[in-house]
């Protein structure tokens, strides 16, 4: 299993923390063994967005993955896209048990029901 180091930016909203930048590691986890795990991004460069998913077994073997282009559109939709393909092409295979993992907050917020966007996202 790789890891990967990433430089993000925290924002704590009305915190003391904001945009200090910090390296940590991050790690790919598997899903629990009665499980798939739903991997899910989306990228935006010179106004062309694309996006994918991939699906892995408790192993970390893959079991199907896909990649769109969105055309001209915001990272937050080729992201939610990516998401929402993903979820599609789980129920078309039966996926009973999926756990889903993404690195945009606000679309699992979504999703989820925690956050409901706007009608200029």
């Amino acid at each position: 299993m790789s890891h990967l180091y990433n430089t993000v930016n925290l924002c704590t909203v009305g915190g003391t923390e904001s945009n200090n930048e910090t390296n940590h590691m991050i790690r790919w986890s598997p899903p629990l063994k009665d499980k798939v795990k739903l991997n899910f991004d989306g990228s935006v460069k010179s106004n062309y967005a694309v996006g994918g998913f991939i699906f892995r077994n408790p192993l970390g073997s893959p079991l199907a993955a896909a990649v769109f282009n969105f055309g001209s559109t915001s990272v937050l939709v080729a992201k939610a896209l990516a998401l929402h393909n993903g979820l599609i092409d789980a129920k078309r295979r039966g996926f009973k048990k999926v756990e889903v993992e993404g690195d945009f907050k606000l679309v699992i917020d979504v999703i989820n029901g925690v956050f409901a966007p706007r009608g200029d996202c």
